[in-house]
């Protein structure tokens, strides 16, 4: 260990930081009280000043010894002096930048007249207009002057910039190679139109709507430079390698009430040269077991902006006091709008022959609906921040052949956010509200049962909702639930989980009626998705016992 301690006096804020930085290579064992230390030491004081507009500063060194094990102190005393201004600035803006919105923006960001010189801004300005200039399409810019001149002696700083931008690049003709897709099912996806000005936002938005339409594993754009005209129309050669016809997915999952949930997803992204694609879904478990069956066929003009949807399905449920089968197919057309939100209209038919509790029905609807959706996420598989909206409205009466009138409302929202990168929080909310001119002949499927997973932990599921004379469940018309999840991460993957679920399924809500749930578990971060388990108590006055719940799959 050397035997003297460097100390430097009379700096603060940001000039103490970067002379700091400035002096961080210097190691503990190379202090030393000689002349070529304090060159060395001097230079670094200087050179961390110089970067933040003080030219001139006092520099003097003191050496206190002191008594071991204590090491002796070469103190540096610096007084800054006075700081070089900002006389003057010009930048001259050649070729057709001049004209450019962004770039007159540009130049509002320079420093202004009189303040303290900082040659990291002047570096950075440079950056941008380089970067911007690459962002917009200039790509023959050049800076042809590029100057920050000092007078020390009277403390003045001028900037003097010429950057000449040159033409700027447009949009040209779009080649595809490689798709199986017809080419003008892809002019849809195109963002730009010929000879529009370059932006690579635009590129990169291309890129992502190609990558969006799932029917491509890999895709390259290449722009053609060399075949670029006197109307610098730059042509874009789309390459892509279409992605497997077949794709399936398993999950898996288990709950103490229902047992083992198993689920198996077949999607082909593309069925034919139009972009159809097609998905299966198979989910059972003891008390549920279902098939779906979906078609999507986008449209020519915005195949991911709008697009149909053809659905069949089969459920059938056998738990507690409900005995379902039902056959259902709907029609759908879908819009995705610019803020993130999707509209779904769709028209739906079904036949239910079900037992729920005393009752006994056969009861067959046809009803349209309407859906709005958004989906938000950052941070992959395991966001770190995210939410998901779903507001959805389903209308049946009996004038268009329904055998009952029937109204249904619900709403589902939940958030992710993420502080200091450990503390997670998971805050889900879901309503429901049903009007019926003959409620016991509405499906269970419509009704509203709370309880179990993505429920109320610490209840049964399903097991939540009003009872008939003999005690048996019948389901709700009215249902709020709400759930606030801490997740602590504790190492790696794994995160810590504690939480509390409470809410109704009832048909008119009394504060009696209220059940909560509290409990702990585990999440891991696997690569195919968050894995949860969780372990879970009812509050209810005279319940017991806890639920089991082990899951794999999103959380928004």
């Amino acid at each position: 260990m050397a035997a003297v301690k460097l100390q430097i006096e009379g700096l603060s804020g940001e000039l103490q930081r970067n002379v700091r930085a400035h002096l961080s290579t210097i190691k503990d064992d190379e202090v030393a009280a000689n002349a070529r230390f304090k060159r060395r030491v001097r230079t670094g004081i200087e050179d961390g000043l110089k970067a933040l507009g003080y030219f001139d500063p006092e520099i003097r060194f003191e050496l206190i010894p002191r008594s071991a094990p204590l090491r002796s102190l070469l103190v540096a005393h610096v007084n800054p002096g006075e700081p070089v201004r900002i006389k003057a600035i010009n930048i001259e803006l050649i070729g057709e930048a001049r004209q450019d919105p962004a770039f007159t923006e540009l130049l509002t960001t320079t420093p202004k007249i009189g303040s303290i010189l900082n040659q990291g801004d002047f570096d950075a300005f440079r950056s941008r207009l380089r970067s911007l200039a690459l962002e917009r399409g200039y790509f023959k810019a050049d800076l042809k002057v590029s100057q920050l001149k000092v007078a020390t002696g009277l403390h003045e700083a001028f900037w003097n910039i010429q950057f000449d931008s040159g033409r700027r690049y447009r949009f040209g003709e779009v080649t595809f190679t490689g798709s199986q897709i017809r080419e003008n099912r892809l002019q849809g996806l195109i963002p730009f139109k010929v000879g529009e000005p370059y932006l690579a936002a635009t590129l990169a938005q291309f890129n992502q709507n190609l990558s969006e339409t799932n029917w491509y594993r890999n895709i390259v754009i290449d722009p053609q430079f060399a075949k670029v005209g006197e109307n610098m129309e730059l042509p874009l050669f789309v390459t892509v390698t279409p992605r497997a016809p077949n794709n399936v997915e398993l999950g898996l999952g288990f709950a103490t009430d229902i047992g083992v949930r198993t689920s198996m997803r077949w999607r082909k992204p593309w069925v034919n040269a139009l972009g159809h694609s097609m998905e299966t879904l198979v989910r059972y478990s003891q008390p549920e077991q279902s098939v779906e069956f979906g078609y999507r066929i986008p449209t020519k003009e915005s195949p991911l902006q709008k697009f149909y949807t053809l659905t069949t399905a089969y459920n059938a449920e056998n738990h507690n006091d409900t005995n379902e089968q039902s056959l259902s197919a709907s029609v759908g057309a879908f819009w995705n709008v610019s803020s993130g939100w999707q509209r779904n209209l769709t028209m739906n038919v079904s036949y239910s022959r079900f037992e729920q509790g005393l009752q006994e029905h056969d009861t067959f609807l046809l009803y349209p609906g309407v859906q709005f959706a958004r989906t938000r996420s950052r941070g992959g598989l395991m966001p770190y921040w995210g939410d998901s909206e779903v507001f959805s409205i389903n209308y049946a009466n009996t004038a268009w052949l329904s055998d009952i009138d029937m109204l249904q409302l619900q709403a589902r929202s939940t958030w992710i956010r993420t502080y200091a990168s450990k503390h997670r929080f998971v805050a889900r909310a879901e309503a429901g509200w049903l009007e019926s001119s003959d409620f016991d002949k509405v499906p269970p499927s419509l009704r509203f049962f709370a309880g179990g997973d993505r429920s109320i932990r610490g209840y049964k599921y399903k097991s939540i909702s009003p009872v008939d004379s003999e005690g048996k469940l019948t389901g709700a018309s009215r249902m709020a639930t709400g759930s606030l999840e801490y997740q602590y991460n504790f190492t790696g993957n794994w995160w810590g989980a504690m939480f509390y679920d409470t809410g109704y399924a009832t048909n008119k809500f009394i504060p009696e009626d209220l059940k909560s749930g509290v409990g702990m578990g585990v999440r891991w971060a696997s690569p195919l998705g968050p894995v949860r388990f969780d372990i879970a108590h009812p509050l209810a006055k005279g319940s017991s016992g806890v639920e089991i719940y082990i899951a794999l799959g999103p959380e928004l």
